[in-house]
Parts: C-alpha cells; structure tokens; sequence
C-alpha cells in the first residue's frame, strides 16, 4: 500500500489499532446495561451519513470517536482516542478537546462524563490543562508502545526527519497477520483497561444517585453584554444562597458579581 507519509499512515493505523480495542472492550459493557456504544457508522435512524458528531447550542458540529447513549438516545459519555507522536502539536489536540467536550457538555445536560485516552508523547501541561477541563484521562505511553511494536519487528520511535525507519516499519506493519494486529491493540490497552472499565461501568450504574456525590458546582452567569462570571460551589445550599442574593430590584449588581 503506497502512501505519501509513512510516519503519518503508520500512527493512523496504530490510533485504529487502539479505537478498535475501546470497542471492543466497553461495548459488551455498555450493552449490558442498555446503553449503546456508537462510534460511527450506518444509523439511518440517527444520522444520514457514516461520522458520528454532535451538535452545540451554537450549531457548530464536532466529530467524535464514541458516544454512549442511553436507551433514549441521549448522550451520556463522550469519548475520545488521541495519538501524537510530537509534542509540539501537544496543544492544538488538547485545545480541540477541551472546546469540543465542553460546549457539548453544556449543550446536553445529560452528559455526565468526558473521556480521552491520549496515546504517544503528551506533555504534562497539556495533560494538566485537559483534566482542568474536567476530561478523564487514560494514558498510553509512547515508550510502552514502542516497546510493544518492537516485539513484532516495528521500529516505533525514530527521528522526526527520518523517513528510512518510518517507511521500513510501515511495509513491516503491512506484513502482520491480522492475529498480530490483535494482539497488538490488547497489549496497548491492556495498562488502562481495567480502570477504564471500572469508570464506565461506575457512570452507567449510578445513574440514579449523581446528585448525592456532588463535589464541586460550577456556576456560569451571562449578561446581555456577553460578559461572562464564573462562580464555583461546594453545596447546592451555597448555590442558592449566592442566586438569592442576587435577586435585587437594584439596575446594577456588579458589585455582587
């Protein structure tokens, strides 16, 4: 299979490798409950194409890698697989993220949980500036993944201006049986399964007590003038209590806010 950047064609194919192996592995789960796990595809009866995305209040459309719905169709977990090789594209897929999961997270209520398993070299400031955004975050290292190629003759980290490695690893990658391949994407997500297991099922198995672990409130206020004020709570008592206190037949509040 001929292709321009093998480097690029090669992280594609491992990405897919590890989207499959989400699959397969939280579908069975998901199913159990009666939940469905979308990640794209022919629904006519959901969508007239085959990407799977979601729209914001805004109208803007963002294509996703899996959605949890419940028996009604609403999104309950959404869900992304991210690989990078570089560190330098580190913030523009971070920021992506965290726009996308957050205006969709105030455009369906019914969203409870963002996930994002974040594969090959992602900095601690980009990890630290997703989860500040209140995404989960399960992580692959790019050495783990390395070393698991290399037990099935793929060189996986070579330098950046090097095409010799990257187009010798990819014909190799081709030559893999698809019993290979399998294994492969078990072994990636072999570290976090288990714990991203236990995080859905916790998600879809609580559904009906949420209001009881609340930590944290998070209360936006716009104006007519699209300022915005953000105000964070510990209890629902002390949310009220501030929106009471608003509450004032004075024109002007700014000093409450």
């Amino acid at each position: 299979m001929a292709v321009v950047n093998s480097a690029s064609a090669l992280g594609e194919a491992i990405g897919k490798l590890i989207e499959d192996e989400i699959e397969k592995t939280l579908k069975p789960v998901c199913e159990k409950d009666g939940y469905v796990f979308d990640r794209g595809g022919a629904r006519p009866e959901k969508r007239s194409g085959l990407k799977l995305s979601m729209l914001n209040k805004s109208g803007n459309a963002y294509q996703l890698d899996a959605v949890i719905e419940n028996s009604d169709g609403s999104p309950i977990v959404i869900l992304e697989s991210k690989y990078l090789r570089y560190k330098k594209h580190n913030r523009d897929k971070a920021s992506w993220t965290c726009s996308a999961h957050y205006s969709l997270r105030k455009s369906y209520p019914t969203i409870r949980k963002s996930i994002a398993v974040i594969s090959g070299n992602w900095s601690l400031p980009s990890k630290k500036f997703m989860e500040s955004f209140g995404i989960e975050l399960y992580e692959i290292p790019f050495k783990y993944m390395g070393e698991t190629l290399a037990d099935y003759g793929v060189e996986f980290n070579w330098p950046e201006k090097d095409r010799i490695i990257s187009d010798t690893s990819w014909k190799k990658f081709l030559t893999l049986s698809n019993e290979n391949r399998v294994e492969i994407r078990e072994r990636l997500l072999s570290p976090i399964r288990k714990s991203l297991i236990d995080s859905i099922k916790m998600t879809l198995e609580s559904s009906e007590d949420w209001a009881k672990r609340l930590n944290e409130i998070e209360l936006l206020l716009k104006t007519d003038m699209n300022e915005y004020f953000t105000y964070s709570f510990h209890s629902i008592k002390d949310t009220i209590q501030f929106l009471l206190g608003l509450q004032i037949d004075a024109p002007d509040i700014s000093r409450k806010l």
